[in-house]
């Protein structure tokens, strides 16, 4: 029981690390930044400082847990969550954690994906269940989630390098530059959403397990 609690725990903890990053792609797209900007900017940094401790409690469980497929997330979570804050007082030290971030997602994902088909194959040997990073589902669903991570993340990544040299030699259109930028937010939410997803199976189970067990034991007329 209290294994199963610590998994609930830092899979709540995981998935408010993982929608840190989606704020601000949220909040811009909803125009919050430009209309309310002194209210977005206490908001942004708060949700940052949450993610921030956030992601600590995940880097704990992982080093407890010798997982080190959360441990990366936890990290590219941490990375990104602290660059934000900084953004404005140290640019050269944000930068850095910036593309730290950016790599260490994309590794997630990837470790994601890896560990999703071996554990997959291993499962379909031994006949035994799969359980996977903070107690995530397996299967199809898994499978899908960390692909959704891993491109996500791929393409979020493959825009901080093709921007500089894109922009070098050809400068888009101005009607087509807001779509072009919007590339990369939504590669990130799409990954943010795909890690929360991952994360989300051990805080859902006890919900459908309860709901299951009320229909089987209901008295149906």
């Amino acid at each position: 029981m209290h294994d199963t609690t610590r998994d609930r725990l830092t899979a709540l903890a995981a998935i408010v690390a993982a929608l840190v990053p989606a704020f601000p792609v949220v909040a811009e797209w909803l125009q919050f930044a430009l209309v309310l900007q002194e209210q977005y900017s206490v908001t942004f940094r708060i949700v940052m400082v949450v993610g921030i401790i956030a992601a600590a409690l995940v880097t704990v469980r992982a080093l407890r847990g010798r997982d080190r497929v959360l441990l990366v997330f936890a990290l590219a979570a941490l990375s990104y969550s602290a660059a934000s804050l900084v953004a404005s007082a140290i640019w050269g030290l944000s930068s850095v954690l910036f593309i730290v971030s950016w790599v260490l997602l994309f590794v997630f994902g990837l470790l994601l994906v890896v560990r999703t088909r071996t554990r997959t194959t291993t499962g379909t040997r031994t006949g035994t269940a799969v359980r996977s990073t903070a107690g995530a589902a397996s299967g199809r669903f898994h499978r899908v989630t960390a692909w959704a991570v891993l491109v996500g993340a791929a393409v979020w990544l493959a825009w901080t390098v093709v921007q500089p040299v894109l922009f070098t030699l050809w400068i888009p259109p101005q009607d087509a530059l807001t779509a072009v930028f919007e590339v990369p937010q939504a590669a990130l939410l799409v990954a943010c959403i795909g890690a929360v997803l991952v994360f989300a199976p051990p805080l859902v189970r006890p919900v459908r397990d309860a709901a299951r067990r009320l229909w089987e034991t209901a008295d149906v007329r």
